[in-house]
């Protein structure tokens, strides 16, 4: 000690000493390094406030921190999610800003185009089909039901029909034997390349809005184009015998006395000798029937060919049926008639000709309640079938009851509609005799006068009692002479 107070130069000093020169004392010393510390506490907080930090006391920030922890970036997690866009937001400033400068790429654009276009397309495609498919759906029902023109009326009402819709249609238009439908039908939806000639090529339109008449799928709607166009084949071929005759007695040309009837039978016998195919021979006996219709030579000839053309092709009931139908029922074939009359209502359950024959049939049998009942039957459903026939017979069956006021307003349907021709024009003049209307009788003598034709002689016949109303429309071939 007394050489480290040498070498040093120190001297200790007394207590009171050291309370001159201003050094504490142990427990003075304790209480001032506190205030030392507080001190530099304050300056340390004064210092912040001049930098305009915020100074939050240190033991409720760790209360705030672990109450409310930051929400991280999903994206990334290592950073807080950025609240200043929205307090749902979910992402860092930095992620945020990366996706919105990240680039699009082209084809990342072209498949959102395509797919923008396919549905557009398909929502367009659905909306136009959607009338079609509706119509598609009607046709089928029909079909099923064998209504077979309310099929063909479906089906042809789509906006948009294509080549699967038009088979159900050509396939209707078949089994009604309205067959007066397929050609165009064919020739709208279909192309047959085999049948072009060499130098001819199918346009890419025809390619594409049409199907191929010569695949598999299509073999049926083939056989049925084939078959038609054969028998429209015989038909051209044949009736070219008939049809200048034909032309002239319907334009007043020539007198029924003046056609060639037996010379013109004779060539189409000889050409049955020539051919022996089922649409020849069919087509032969018809325009020998429909020759000695026009030339008035009876109900037992036109028969008898209509007969013989029933035999030659039994299947070509659109040909012969209805024909053969009524003239059975004028000649009082009754049983046949009402055999023709079911296979025409088998054919087709739109086919009203099978229900009028039967109620002439009840006409015929003195049945007159019953033929006037059927009749307005027809007439309820006129809407559906516009079928003028109806009417006439309606109008017959109430003048035979004595009922000459319903008939009359039957009448005057067929004389002011489309139903409009001699029988019916005398039949109205009659019932206006029957019912004291002069004036109106009349004006049916002027009417027929304008076309050059008079009042049938029959009318007076019936007035003065020469001949009865079961008489004239019973027991002859054409009512009014």
């Amino acid at each position: 000690m007394d050489d480290f107070k040498e070498n040093n130069g120190l001297e200790p000093r007394p207590e009171e000493e050291n309370d001159a020169v201003g050094i504490p004392a142990e427990d003075e010393a304790v209480e001032n390094t506190d205030q030392a510390e507080a001190i530099q506490e304050n300056a340390e907080e004064i210092s912040a406030r001049e930098l305009g930090i915020p100074i939050t006391p240190q033991e409720e920030t760790e209360e705030n921190n672990e109450a409310e922890a930051p929400e991280m970036c999903i994206l990334c997690g290592e950073k807080p999610a950025d609240k200043s866009c929205g307090e749902n937001y979910d992402l860092c400033a930095d992620c945020r800003k990366s996706l919105i400068k990240s680039p699009l790429r082209f084809k990342g654009f072209l498949a959102v185009l395509v797919l923008f276009c396919v549905g557009i397309w398909g929502l367009v495609f659905t909306i136009s089909q959607a009338d079609t498919l509706a119509c598609v759906l009607e046709g089928d029902e029909y079909y099923a039901s064998n209504n077979l023109y309310s099929a063909i009326s479906a089906y042809s009402s789509g906006s948009n029909i294509g080549w699967k819709t038009a088979k159900r249609l050509i396939k209707a238009y078949n089994d009604s034997g309205y067959l007066s439908g397929i050609t165009s039908s064919v020739s709208t939806y279909f192309y047959d390349a085999e049948s072009l000639d060499e130098d001819e090529t199918l346009t890419f339109a025809d390619k594409a809005g049409k199907a191929n008449l010569n695949a598999p799928w299509n073999k049926e709607i083939k056989e049925i184009s084939t078959e038609y166009t054969t028998a429209m084949t015989a038909y051209q071929t044949y009736y070219a015998y008939v049809s200048e005759y034909d032309e002239m007695l319907y334009y007043g040309e020539m007198e029924v006395e003046d056609v060639p009837y037996d010379d013109v039978i004779a060539e189409l016998e000889a050409a049955k000798e020539e051919v022996d195919a089922k649409a020849d021979l069919a087509f032969i006996n018809y325009c020998e029937y429909y020759l000695a219709y026009i030339c008035e030579k009876g109900l037992e000839a036109q028969y008898g060919y209509l007969f013989a053309a029933k035999e030659a092709a039994p299947d070509y009931d659109w040909l012969y049926l209805s024909p053969l139908a009524e003239i059975s029922v004028q000649l009082g074939y009754y049983d046949e008639a009402l055999e023709y009359c079911d296979a025409l209502e088998a054919m087709n359950a739109d086919d009203v000709y099978g229900e009028y024959y039967r109620t002439q049939i009840y006409r015929m049998q003195g049945d007159y309640a019953t033929a006037l009942e059927m009749s307005e039957a027809m007439i309820a459903d006129y809407e559906n079938t516009g079928f003028y026939y109806a009417y006439y017979e309606a109008a017959i069956d109430a003048l035979l009851l004595g009922d000459y006021e319903t008939a009359l307003e039957y009448a005057d349907i067929c004389y002011s509609g489309e139903y409009l021709n001699v029988q019916t024009s005398n039949l109205y003049a009659l019932l206006c005799k029957l019912t004291g209307d002069e004036d109106a009788y009349n004006e049916v003598v002027e009417f027929l006068a304008g076309y050059s034709y008079e009042i049938s002689p029959t009318i007076e016949e019936y007035m003065n009692g020469e001949i009865t109303a079961e008489e004239m429309f019973n027991e002859r071939e054409v009512a009014f002479e």
